[in-house]
């Protein structure tokens, strides 16, 4: 074999080292821009939960494909007449996203479009104005495409705004009465739509003058207040909530207090007249202390029917992740003791 064939020989194989490294690399990229299926906790544990039935989870990626970041996702909201999901990040994105499902399981998100939520002049929100928490979908189910509004509760400097889909704010701010003595990061993280109290929003923690351990509802025109009793658990903070079809809330708390586990509640609440204590009761708890893969779940919507959503903000940190999961709220009386199978 002559120096030429065997230079000739070595080329190609580098050549087709070099083509194969490529390969492999762009396949492990293309893995790190893309949802993958994700356990909460062994399937024996999940299923020991008698009112909570899990439809799966989905490990978000840290960017798109097309290099958008995404983290520090605070809240979600489900268009159900658009069939796509919006989430909100404290950095001012708002991402639209298309889900897929089989048999009834979530095992795929798309992104479709990323927006930066901007003011009436269209100027991007920057800094503490683009802190966005909580968000509430209007017109998202009227059976007509095209006429979804978003409303948004904003932390640092408290307000709620109207937002068109496209992240373009079409009302001016307003500071509700109800987040009065609300430390600087402990403002609105919950909004609802109530069917006899219109928009509803919760406090995360325990504001001036009121009891260590409860926090206030109210509703944005400032007419009706409630005393909403947080979970025990050290640390736990009300991070959103969500309207269950039989006209009760579903509560999402996160507690995390180090040295203490972070635990995650999903808790059922009953409004009573204005100016009560709330009805509580714990649907689930769920803990890093007891096997429970967590993580900062912050945000909740409503599917349809009895499933829900919640997402995870990593607070843009490589040790923690952005998880999306879907559940579904069982009634007791659906369910037959194990006795009597």
């Amino acid at each position: 074999m002559s120096l030429l064939h065997r230079y000739a020989i070595r080329h190609w194989r580098l050549l087709r080292l070099a083509t194969l490294a490529t390969a492999v690399a762009g396949l492990l990229s293309a893995c790190g821009v893309h949802p993958r299926p994700y356990s909460l906790a062994s399937p024996e544990q999940m299923s020991q939960l008698p009112e909570i039935q899990w439809c799966g989870t989905l490990k978000l990626p840290g960017k798109w494909l097309d290099g958008t970041p995404v983290g520090g996702l605070s809240d979600i909201g489900w268009d159900k007449d658009e069939s796509l999901l919006y989430a909100v990040s404290d950095r001012g994105w708002l991402h639209r996203l298309r889900l897929a499902f089989r048999h009834g399981e979530l095992v795929g998100a798309k992104a479709l479009k990323t927006y930066t939520l901007r003011d009436e002049t269209d100027i991007s929100l920057q800094g503490a104005l683009s802190d966005a928490e909580g968000m509430q979908l209007l017109k998202d189910h009227n059976g007509r495409r095209g006429d979804t509004r978003l409303v948004i509760s904003f932390e640092q400097q408290p307000r709620v705004e109207h937002f068109l889909p496209s992240g373009l704010a079409i009302s001016e701010p307003a500071t509700p009465v109800g987040v009065r003595g609300a430390a600087p990061n402990n403002g609105m993280e919950a909004l609802t739509l109530h069917p006899e109290y219109g928009l509803l929003a919760g406090l995360e923690a325990t504001p001036e003058g009121m009891d260590e351990g409860t926090t206030r509802l109210f509703t944005l025109d400032g007419k009706q207040e409630w005393r909403y009793p947080l979970a025990s658990d050290t640390g736990s903070s009300l991070t959103a909530m969500e309207m269950l079809p039989d006209g009760d809330i579903l509560m999402l708390e996160r507690a995390f207090s180090p040295p203490y586990p972070l635990v995650i509640s999903l808790r059922r609440a009953h409004l009573g007249e204005p100016g009560t204590t709330v009805e509580v009761r714990t649907l689930a708890r769920l803990s890093s202390g007891e096997g429970w893969s967590l993580d900062n779940f912050e945000g909740l919507t409503h599917l349809e029917g009895n499933r829900f959503l919640m997402v995870s903000d990593d607070n843009f940190s490589s040790f923690q992740t952005t998880l999306l999961s879907c559940f579904a709220v069982i009634e007791p009386e659906a369910f037959t003791p194990a006795s009597q199978e």
